[in-house]
């Protein structure tokens, strides 16, 4: 059983030989044809110059006969013309000479034709002597009746060496349609073989050879089929690894951290010297937990946590954690902004609403502190494993104090927020209290959000 290595082979050696055959044949025909154009163009010139010198011969007989023979009429215009048609005659005879002999070497019949040449110079010559002694004659006016003689050889031998120029003619000229039907002859015979060899090579190169490529084309597609599966799964991963990435960080650090090359170790941190960072924590979660299973405490917590990040999206806030119970989300990073303090608070409004909401649809009793503070933050990513972005800074740090000293249902901040959204949102101060770590701070209770058109008044009359 021949392998697929030794049937490839063969073919390609079939191809080859088909190939060099056809080559072969093209350039024979090539050959065959550019001689048998050759003896064709040879033989258009013998009959071109042949052709000349009858219509001179014949231009040299009508001269000779327009002689005045008894007259006292000068002759010199038209023996001027004689000499002129005689020499044109002489130069044509040549040329005539030399292309039979050139022609002579393409023709079969070579014999023959050279005959025919031959018998052409006892007229012409005879034609030649005549017109010559006659304008010898005519020079002198003497002698009418040499001269009448001389016309008679003239005309004589001028219709002789016609007929025999008449027959080179004709010989040529059957020649000619000789040569287009061999022409013709090796054309077929070339098409024919050239037909043939195709039909060889169809039958024994091309069929088996499309068979192959049927048969690794059938192979391609499946293995084209099976890569495009394994493209779409990648494609898939990678779409949901992207999801999941631009979950845990947003979409500038993520980029960033996938442009860095793995011998580097990843290490994110931008300054932001404006932003407004807010914490949450759920007030008797804790003691929730103790009387809960730790599943049904998870789902409560993801229901919650969920509309806390939709609000978050809705509002174009960070979400930045949540550590058990405590949810953090930042406004102004990681493109800063001018109204990230306005926004941060309308979230916050939010947030209370939602677990309010929550509570009524659930029947729990849930409530919330809420804390909020602006200021500069460093921002970044750092560590080996599982990262996180996160915030660091004393801006962050008493913003989580602002949670953790405030009330159930309150929203605390400090003086910096309450500066930034006292034109936008209602406070009510709370006064100065002692923040762990900071001492006294003057902070506010952040009600709800001013009417734009009430607002957009007050400051008119002022």
């Amino acid at each position: 059983m021949s392998t697929p290595r030794s049937s490839t082979h063969r073919l390609t050696l079939l191809y080859i030989v088909s190939l060099g055959t056809v080559a072969f044949l093209a350039l024979l025909g090539q050959a065959i044809v550019q001689s048998m154009l050759s003896q064709q163009k040879q033989n258009a010139t013998v009959v071109e110059i042949a052709s000349r010198q009858r219509m001179l011969s014949w231009q040299l007989r009508e001269a000779t006969l327009a002689l005045q023979i008894d007259s006292t009429q000068s002759n010199a215009t038209q023996i001027q013309e004689i000499e002129n048609i005689l020499q044109e005659w002489e130069v044509a005879d040549q040329k005539v000479q030399s292309a039979i002999r050139e022609a002579m070497s393409f023709s079969r019949s070579g014999n023959e034709i050279r005959n025919q040449a031959d018998a052409l110079v006892p007229s012409h010559r005879r034609i030649r002597q005549a017109v010559e002694a006659l304008m010898q004659l005519e020079s002198g006016r003497k002698r009418p009746a040499q001269t009448l003689y001389y016309l008679k050889e003239i005309r004589e031998s001028g219709k002789e060496f016609s007929e025999r120029i008449n027959q080179l003619l004709l010989s040529y000229n059957q020649q000619a349609q000789e040569g287009i039907a061999q022409l013709r002859a090796v054309e077929l015979s070339l098409f024919g073989l050239l037909m043939l060899i195709l039909l060889l090579e169809g039958i024994l190169v091309f069929r088996p050879a499309v068979d192959q490529l049927q048969k690794a084309l059938n192979d391609l597609e499946a293995s084209l089929s099976m890569t495009q599966e394994t493209a779409q799964q990648l494609a898939a991963e990678q779409a949901q690894s992207e999801r999941l990435l631009l979950n845990i960080l947003p979409s500038p650090i993520a980029q960033r951290l996938k442009e860095t090359p793995d011998e580097i170790q990843p290490h994110i941190a931008d300054g932001f010297g404006d932003v407004t960072v807010l914490f949450a924590d759920i007030v008797g979660f804790t003691s929730l937990s103790a009387r809960t299973s730790p599943q049904e405490l998870v789902g409560l917590l993801n229901q919650i946590f969920s509309r806390f990040d939709r609000l978050a999206e809705q509002h174009g806030l960070e979400k930045i954690k949540t550590i058990g119970d405590a949810y953090m989300v930042v406004g102004g990073l990681p493109h800063p902004s001018d109204d990230h303090a306005i926004a941060v608070a309308d979230m916050a409004i939010d947030m209370q609403k939602a677990i309010n909401q929550f509570n009524l649809e659930t029947g729990e009793a849930f409530s919330i502190r809420i804390g909020m503070n602006t200021g500069a933050v460093v921002a970044g990513v750092i560590g080996l494993r599982k990262f996180i972005y996160d915030l660091w800074g004393d801006t962050v740090n008493i913003a989580s104090r602002m949670e953790s000293h405030g009330v159930a249902g309150g929203i605390q901040v400090t003086e910096a927020t309450y500066l930034r959204l006292v034109a936008t949102h209602h406070f009510e101060p709370r006064g100065v209290i002692e923040v762990k770590g900071r001492g006294e701070m003057m902070t506010y209770w952040l009600k709800n959000r001013k009417d734009v058109s009430v607002a957009t008044s007050e400051t008119s009359v002022l």
